[in-house]
C-alpha cells in the first residue's frame, strides 16, 4: 500500500488520512451575491403657518411642515400659508401667551363673582300670591337677572341663568354659568307682595241751599 506524507512524523496511509479531515466544514461558496437597495428620495419640507383651513392639511394659525413642492405650487399661489420665519414664530408665541393669560383673568374674574354671589346667598323677589301661598303667573329669569343687578350692580345674561320651577313663595336653590369652567350658585326667596289698599277721599257734601 502507497505511503502519503507523514503527520506529526508519524506515517499515514490515504484511508487514515481522510479520516483525520474535520467533518462538518464547508468549502465557501463560489459566488455571493449582495442585493443593493437604492437610495430612498427624500422630501424637502418647510414650516408654513395656515392663513385658511385646509382639509387633511390643518386649520387656521397653525404651524405645518409641508413639501416645499407643495407650498410653492399651491400654497403660496392661492395665499394659503405663509413661510414660517422666526419673527413669525416669536409673534405667534406672544400671542399665544396674550391669550392664555386673558383666559386666566376672565376665569379669575368669573370665580370672584361666584363667590360673591355666594356670599351675599339670598335674592329676594316678591310677588302677588293667591290660595296657599300660590303665585299669580311664574318668576321670570328676568326677575332674578334684575335682583342680581340691584344687589351687586353686576348685570348677567339671561341665557345663562338656570331656574327650577317656581309656583309659590318660598326658596328654591339656582344657578348660573359665568365662565365654562365656573358656575355661581345662590337662592332665589319669593316673598308675598302686600296687599296696598287704596282708600278713595269721601267728596266734600255740597251746601244746601
Amino acid at each position: 500500500m502507497a505511503m502519503c506524507t507523514t503527520l506529526r512524523g508519524a506515517p499515514l496511509n490515504r484511508a487514515a488520512f481522510k479520516a483525520a479531515k474535520p467533518q462538518g466544514v464547508r468549502a465557501p461558496a463560489s459566488r455571493v451575491t449582495l442585493v443593493v437597495e437604492a437610495n430612498k428620495k427624500v422630501t424637502k419640507k418647510t414650516k408654513v403657518i395656515l392663513v385658511n383651513d385646509i382639509p387633511n392639511v390643518g386649520r387656521e394659525g397653525e404651524i405645518r411642515s409641508v413639501p416645499v413642492g407643495y407650498w410653492r405650487n399651491f400654497l403660496l399661489p392661492n395665499g394659503m400659508a405663509k413661510i414660517a420665519s422666526d419673527a413669525i414664530l416669536a409673534q405667534i408665541r406672544r400671542k399665544k401667551e396674550d391669550e392664555i393669560r386673558k383666559k386666566l383673568e376672565e376665569k379669575a374674574k368669573a370665580q370672584a363673582f361666584a363667590n360673591a354671589l355666594a356670599t351675599i346667598g339670598k335674592f329676594m323677589i316678591k310677588k302677588k300670591t293667591g290660595d296657599k301661598d300660590q303665585i299669580y303667573g311664574s318668576v321670570q329669569v328676568q326677575e332674578v337677572a334684575d335682583a342680581i343687578l340691584l344687589q351687586t350692580g353686576q348685570n348677567v345674561s339671561n341665557c345663562e341663568i338656570t331656574l327650577p320651577e317656581i309656583k309659590s313663595v318660598g326658596t328654591y336653590e339656582c344657578s348660573i354659568r359665568l365662565h365654562p369652567e365656573v358656575v355661581g350658585t345662590f337662592s332665589v326667596v319669593i316673598q308675598k307682595e302686600k296687599n296696598v289698599l287704596t282708600v278713595k277721599a269721601s267728596e266734600p257734601k255740597k251746601a244746601k241751599k
